[in-house]
């Protein structure tokens, strides 16, 4: 069931879960190696689907759920075959094993649950960034993307959200003078302890991919 009407998600159970844990997998906190996504996105639907309570298991404790089943996200389960399976197929080939599930956090710039495409409401998006609700997470990201000791991949486009952020907020200050035009967007840029690379379910080419699972094995082993 498709649905292109972007909006914050209606699942009452998925926002009570995003209230609690507002990321996914590890603790951004605890983790070492930070994934940062646009807006934690699920289908409409999500709660009609089968597996709904493999969600709610994995969003309850993302560590226990990746070693328990071997996948880092539910989408990846056969059952599952909608919006978002892409995305963590790409990253299921970083080859990442279970064991440093307790290392690697996936978190987004918006830190409740949405549904339908932003691309295609960019105003709605903003607001949502921007609003009260969004404030306190926006905060605490901005700390976790300052502390030097962690590993932090950003697809190459949510560095326009967060140069607009700094001008909105003052928030990810360090963002605003990255140019973009020094990059090349196929690749795999560094810039000190943060990675820009192609959006994962955007074509994102194996050699990025082996890159990427390079450097996150070099510091974690």
């Amino acid at each position: 069931m498709g649905n292109s009407n972007f909006q914050k998600h209606p699942s009452k159970a998925l926002i009570n879960l995003y209230n609690l844990r507002n990321f996914q997998g590890a603790n951004p906190i605890d983790a070492k190696v930070l994934f940062v996504g646009k807006d934690p996105n699920w289908a409409i639907n999500i709660e009609e689907l089968s597996i709904f309570e493999l969600v709610k298991e994995y969003l309850t404790d993302g560590v226990k759920f990746w070693k328990k089943y071997n996948i880092h996200h539910p989408f990846l389960h056969p059952k599952y075959d909608g919006e978002g399976k892409k995305y963590h197929t790409a990253i299921s080939k970083l080859n990442l094993e279970s064991n440093l599930a307790n290392k690697i956090s996936f978190i987004e710039i918006v830190g409740f649950p949405t549904t339908g495409m932003s691309s295609i409401n960019n105003k709605q998006f903003n607001e949502y960034l921007l609003s009260q609700e969004n404030r306190k997470h926006l905060i605490e990201l901005d700390k976790l993307l300052n502390n030097p000791e962690k590993l932090i991949f950003l697809f190459w486009g949510i560095l326009n959200y967060l140069k607009y952020l700094n001008k909105k907020t003052g928030l990810f200050k360090k963002f605003s003078n990255i140019d973009k035009q020094s990059m090349n967007r196929t690749d795999l840029n560094k810039r000190g302890n943060i990675y820009f690379h192609k959006h994962f379910s955007m074509g994102i080419s194996q050699e990025t991919l082996r890159k990427i699972s390079s450097e996150i094995r070099i510091e974690l082993n």
